[in-house]
C-alpha cells in the first residue's frame, strides 16, 4: 500500500482534530443545556413549594394538620394531572398511602444541589423538586419535570452536522494548500540530494524560501554543498596534476624499454620485456583509475530509455572478433527483449569490462555467455546482466571478497563495474558455477528519474 502523502495526512489530521473539537463543544453544550433545564425545573418547584406554604401557612410542619395537607396536595396533584400542567405534588402518609399526581411515590430519589432532589417519573422521565420529611414518617414532594431536550438535540444535530462538513472542507482545503506547499519544498530538497547523490556537487537549492525550519535547513544544505564542492574540486585538481606529471615520464620510460627489447644481450632484452610488461600493467591500472574518477564525477550524460538487446550487442561487438580470431572463444547472447532507463554508455562499458575479464581467463575453445533480462529489486524495475565464463573460476577467498575490493586480482575492471552499478543504485555479485564463474550486475533506474516525481 502506498503511504499517504504529506498533504493528505495533514488534511486527515486537521479534519480529525476539528471534528473532535466540535464533538467536545457539542457535548459541552449538551451538558450545559441539561444543567440549565434542571435548574429551571428546580426554580419552578421552589416557587410551587413557596406558593403552597403561603396558601397553607403553618400546616406543613404541624402534625395535627397532616390530614388537611394530604387533602390539599391530593387535590393539587389531581388537578395538575387533569389539566396537563407540568407540576408534581405528592403526599405520602404514615401508612404509606400516596396521594397527588401519581398513585405511587417517585422512584430513584437522590439529593441534587444541596436543597433539591432528583427523581424518576413512572414512565422514566426526570423531575427536580423539593422533598420535606413530615411528622409520623410522612413526606411531601413538590417537583417539576425536566424539559425535554429533543428539540435542542435536533438543532445541535442539524447545525453540528453542517458545521462538521464545513470544518472538514476547510480543513482539507487548508491542509492541501499548506501541506502541498510544504511537500513541494521538501521535494525540492530531495531532488537536490538526488542530484548530489548522482555526483552533481554543483546542485543547489535555488529558492530556500522563508526562514522557517525548512528554509534554515535549505540554507544549511547550500552551505554544506558549497564546502563539499570546494574540497572535491581541490582533490580533483590535485589528481589531475599528478596524472599529468606521471603520464609523460611513464611514457618516456616505456619508450626506452621498447628500445632495450632489441638489445644484443638476451638477458638485457628479457629483463626489458618483463619491465615493459609490468609498466604496461601499471599504466593500465593508472588509466583505469582515471576512468573510475571520470565515471564517479561525470554526470554530463543524462539517463534515458534504451533497448537492452541493442546495448548487449554493442558491448559484445567490442570483443567478439578478438575472442574468435585470437583465442577461439565463442560469445553467446541471451538477451531478453525490453527497455531500461539508465545511462546506456555506462551500461555498455560495464558489460564490456565483464566480457574482457571473462575473455582473459577463458581457455581456447571455451564459451562466454552474456545474458540480460528485466528483473526487480526492492519493488522497483531493474536490469540483470550476467557474464558466465568457462575459466578456472574464483577461489573461495575471491568469491567471498566484498565487491568493493579488486575481486581477487581481476584488476580494476570490476571496480569500474561496481562504480557504474552504484550510479544505477545497483550491486555486483560473483559466484562459481559448475564450470567457470559468473558475475551478475543488477541495475536500477538512477535516482534522478526514479524518485520524487
Amino acid at each position: 500500500m502506498r503511504p499517504l502523502l504529506l498533504p493528505a495526512r495533514t488534511a486527515l489530521l486537521l479534519a480529525f482534530f476539528s471534528v473532535l473539537a466540535l464533538a467536545l463543544s457539542v457535548a459541552g453544550l449538551a451538558m450545559v443545556d441539561r444543567d440549565a433545564r434542571r435548574i429551571a425545573a428546580a426554580e419552578a418547584a421552589q416557587r410551587d413549594f413557596e406558593a403552597l406554604d403561603e396558601k397553607l401557612p403553618g400546616v406543613i410542619g404541624d402534625p395535627s394538620a397532616l390530614p388537611l395537607l394530604a387533602s390539599a396536595v391530593g387535590e393539587i396533584g389531581q388537578y395538575a394531572g387533569r389539566t396537563g400542567q407540568p407540576r408534581i405534588a405528592l403526599f405520602r402518609g404514615a401508612d404509606g398511602r400516596v396521594r397527588g399526581t401519581w398513585r405511587r411515590w417517585a422512584g430513584e430519589v437522590r439529593p441534587w444541589r444541596e436543597t433539591y432532589v432528583s427523581a424518576r417519573t413512572p414512565d422514566g422521565g426526570e423531575v427536580i423538586g423539593i422533598q420535606r420529611p413530615l411528622p409520623n414518617g410522612a413526606a411531601l414532594l413538590i417537583a417539576r419535570p425536566v424539559a425535554s431536550a429533543s428539540a435542542l438535540r435536533r438543532s445541535l444535530g442539524l447545525w453540528g452536522g453542517g458545521i462538521v462538513l464545513l470544518l472538514m472542507g476547510l480543513s482539507v482545503a487548508t491542509a492541501l494548500i499548506v501541506g502541498g506547499q510544504t511537500a513541494a519544498r521538501i521535494r525540492r530538497l530531495n531532488r537536490v540530494c538526488d542530484r548530489v547523490g548522482e555526483g552533481d556537487v554543483k546542485a543547489r537549492i535555488a529558492d530556500p524560501g522563508p526562514p522557517d525550519e525548512i528554509g534554515v535547513l535549505a540554507r544549511h544544505m547550500n552551505g554544506m554543498l558549497g564546502e563539499l564542492e570546494r574540497r572535491i574540486h581541490g582533490l580533483r585538481a590535485a589528481s589531475d596534476h599528478i596524472a599529468h606529471d606521471l603520464r609523460t615520464p611513464l611514457a618516456r620510460v616505456r619508450a626506452r624499454l621498447s628500445t632495450m627489447e632489441d638489445a644484443a644481450d638476451p638477458e638485457t632484452a628479457a629483463q626489458a620485456i618483463r619491465a615493459a610488461a609490468e609498466l604496461d600493467r601499471l599504466m593500465a591500472a593508472f588509466n583505469a583509475l582515471l576512468e573510475l574518477r571520470e565515471i564517479e564525477s561525470d554526470i554530463s550524460s543524462p539517463p534515458g530509455p534504451f533497448d537492452i538487446a541493442g546495448a548487449v550487442e554493442d558491448a559484445i561487438d567490442l570483443y567478439e572478433a578478438v575472442a574468435e580470431d585470437e583465442k577461439q572463444v565463442r560469445i553467446v547472447r541471451a538477451a531478453a527483449a525490453g527497455r531500461f532507463v539508465g545511462d546506456r554508455e555506462l551500461v555498455i562499458r560495464a558489460l564490456a569490462n565483464l566480457i574482457e575479464n571473462a575473455l582473459k581467463v577463458s581457455p581456447p575453445g571455451a564459451m562466454i555467455t552474456v545474458s540480460a533480462r528485466p528483473a526487480r529489486k526492492d519493488g522497483e524495475p531493474a536490469l540483470e546482466l550476467r557474464v558466465t565464463d568457462e575459466g578456472p573460476g574464483f577461489s573461495r577467498q575471491e568469491e567471498q571478497t566484498d565487491a568493493r575490493s579488486t575481486l581477487g586480482g581481476h584488476g580494476l575492471g570490476l571496480i569500474i563495474v561496481r562504480a557504474i552499478a552504484e550510479r544505477h543504485r545497483g550491486e555486483v555479485h560473483v559466484e562459481n558455477g559448475g564450470r567457470g564463474a559468473s558475475v551478475t550486475l543488477l541495475l536500477r533506474t538512477p535516482r534522478l528519474l526514479a524518485a520524487y516525481e
